[in-house]
């Protein structure tokens, strides 16, 4: 039998008729280790963002617009794709209300379903007698019985002072304050970035992401527990840990924990939205709830102290010159007559990467997309279909390094021949927003939702746009995806603040033509303009925008002279640290604009 036969075998046998498979680990990163890639598994589909459901009849997966073209391609016939937030297209609880009859029941692995998706579910479903089924364990893990990758088992490692700039204790102090003001005993913490950043330890269990399995529990005294595989714990890391009064138990210790601390009377301070329903269970007990509020953890990550601001500006630079040896390779060999695959350009900027100091490995599987791939927002070239890269076609590259200073995310999008007027005019257009973000100037307390439009507004004014976030915040050595912040057109209630470290990449993606995005790291600063009361961003990418595919026509003097200015700074910043051909190609790279023809074409109510 294959995958959705044996599931459904599995499904009838533990009386469930419908089966819910989230991409989800029973930590809820974002790219789970591939110990836990269930959902993959069973659908064939390997984008990060998705939700299966089965039924004996059905078989649905539901994605964001993000992976629409991806899912099309990795589907098979037996799949339903369900484009999620596209009207008409119901949200999985609505579907599930739909089409299941009343006394059916889902099933759920609860050590995989957030508190929160559990009483969205239990919303939509309980008015139909529809019940939500805890399962004993996963129904996947019966027919994924060979060929499992297993966890990580390499030793833990120490993220120095330097890098980290906060002591551990000083967070867990920190911590223990909100704790004391909630009337919390306890602070359980699920998401293992959070966990890796409070005790200034990296591992090597997510795909590249250097975290490691765990859970924390933090006590009101800025005491904690540290669950996790107790033989990758070295001496220097169990010095670390006991000096901060850390202790270490058992990973699989640390349900029954929560339930022994929770019968003793300890009060619970779980974040609903990345805490797992086994947990929440485990925590309640003799009819005491939880406390379930977000805790302050991601926005203490998110706001970077100094030593951590400094180690992310090194990590850029790093990459500034990585990019500047990996674009001058690409343009010296298309104009040569060969066509590297998509492929072989991404083993280049591999092979090139690999050789700058600290660097751990990519913090994200680099999307080299060439022509028409461009359009798939998160393509990734494989072997058996990679296209060629060519002067006839725009090139979009998407990559990131992990180093252990921190955590790059860059995207530029190229063209080594002669692109066609339309390619330039919508580049420009996703040029224009990139400025408005990196030029915004803002009084505190305002959010990136608030600033989203400011991305869009050129291409909205020629009834363009694109379906993905303007901008996520980016971690410092720990995800190339952080929160609680974001530029989107999603509402989101968390203001910008200072040492905030975000993304800046809007785009543009054509069906069967191309796509365009450009990307870069912006920090949040004070600006001097207001003595303080008003933000700005400071640019921590410094790759160049490649002119060729900008129409000045298109554009005010102000924004020439922005990117006349980047560049320069491109080149101040980068160039010392070239030799040879690639400092040269940097030296014509950010070369000031041709302005001929400027604001021909402009808008110049605009300016």
């Amino acid at each position: 039998m294959g995958v959705l036969e044996d599931l459904r075998s599995a499904m009838a046998n533990a009386d469930v008729d419908a089966f819910v498979i989230p991409t989800n680990d029973p930590h809820f990163c974002e790219m789970p280790p591939a110990h836990y890639a269930r959902r993959e598994f069973v659908t064939g589909f390997t984008g990060s963002a998705g939700t299966a459901v089965v039924t004996q009849e059905e078989a649905l997966l539901w994605t964001d617009a993000r992976y629409f073209l991806q899912a099309d391609k990795e589907l098979s016939d037996q799949w339903k794709l369900m484009k999620a937030l596209t009207p008409g297209v119901p949200h999985i609880h609505e579907w599930l209300r739909s089409n299941l009859k009343e006394g059916d029941q889902i099933g759920v692995d609860p050590t995989l379903i957030s508190i929160t998706d559990a009483e969205r579910i239990k919303a939509q479903t309980q008015p139909k007698k529809i019940s939500l089924v805890y399962l004993g364990g996963n129904l996947v893990d019966k027919t994924w019985t060979s060929g499992r990758p297993p966890l990580s088992s390499d030793p833990l490692r120490i993220h120095p002072m330097k890098y980290a700039g906060l002591k551990v204790t000083g967070k867990l102090s920190k911590i223990a304050e909100s704790m004391v003001a909630k009337k919390a005993t306890d602070l359980l913490v699920s998401k293992l970035d959070d966990i890796a950043w409070i005790l200034n330890l990296r591992g090597s269990d997510v795909p590249n992401t250097p975290l490691f399995v765990s859970y924390l529990i933090i006590r009101d005294d800025a005491t904690a527990t540290l669950y996790c595989d107790q033989t990758r714990i070295t001496e220097e890391v169990s010095e670390l840990l006991t000096s901060s009064k850390v202790s270490i138990n058992a990973y699989s210790n640390a349900f029954a924990h929560i339930t022994s601390r929770a019968g003793e009377g300890s009060k619970f301070w779980l974040d609903p939205g990345s805490t797992s329903v086994a947990a929440f269970v485990s925590a309640s007990q003799d009819g005491s709830a939880p406390i379930q509020e977000e805790t302050p953890i991601a926005l203490m990550k998110a706001k970077k102290t100094d030593a951590e601001m400094a180690a992310m500006r090194s990590a850029y630079l790093k990459d500034g010159v990585n990019w500047a040896k990996f674009l001058c390779w690409l343009e010296g060999t298309l104009a040569q007559g060969e066509k590297p695959t998509e492929v072989e350009a991404s083993e280049k900027l591999e092979a090139i990467r690999s050789e700058l100091e600290g660097y751990i490995g990519p913090s994200f599987e680099t999307i080299a997309a060439a022509g028409e791939n461009g359009a798939i927002i998160h393509y990734r070239p494989v072997p058996e279909s990679t296209a060629p890269v060519t002067l006839d076609n725009s090139f979009l590259c998407d990559a990131g390094c992990q180093f252990h200073e921190g955590t790059t995310d860059i995207t530029r999008t190229v063209h080594f021949g002669e692109p066609t007027g339309w390619q330039k005019e919508c580049f420009t257009r996703v040029l224009q927003g990139h400025i408005a973000i990196d030029s915004s100037i803002f009084p505190p307390g305002t959010t990136g939702h608030a600033l989203d439009a400011f991305a869009r507004r050129h291409l909205w004014n020629h009834g363009l746009d694109y379906k993905h976030g303007t901008g996520h915040g980016v971690g410092a050595s720990l995800c190339v995806h952080e929160g609680p912040m974001g530029i989107s057109s999603r509402a989101n209630p968390v203001p910008l603040e200072k040492g905030m470290v975000l993304s800046n990449e809007p785009g543009y993606y054509e069906a069967g033509a191309f796509g365009i995005r450009i990307e870069s790291v912006i920090a949040v600063k004070e600006s001097k303009l207001g003595e303080g009361s008003f933000l700005e961003f400071e640019q921590l990418t410094f790759v160049p925008i490649d002119k060729k595919l900008v129409d000045v026509s298109v554009m005010s003097p102000a924004e020439c002279d922005w990117l006349d200015n980047y560049h320069a700074l491109v080149q101040e910043k980068v160039s010392p640290l070239l030799i040879g051909e690639p400092l040269e190609w940097l030296r014509l790279a950010t070369a000031p604009i041709d302005r001929s023809g400027l604001a021909t074409r402009c808008d110049k109510k605009s300016w």
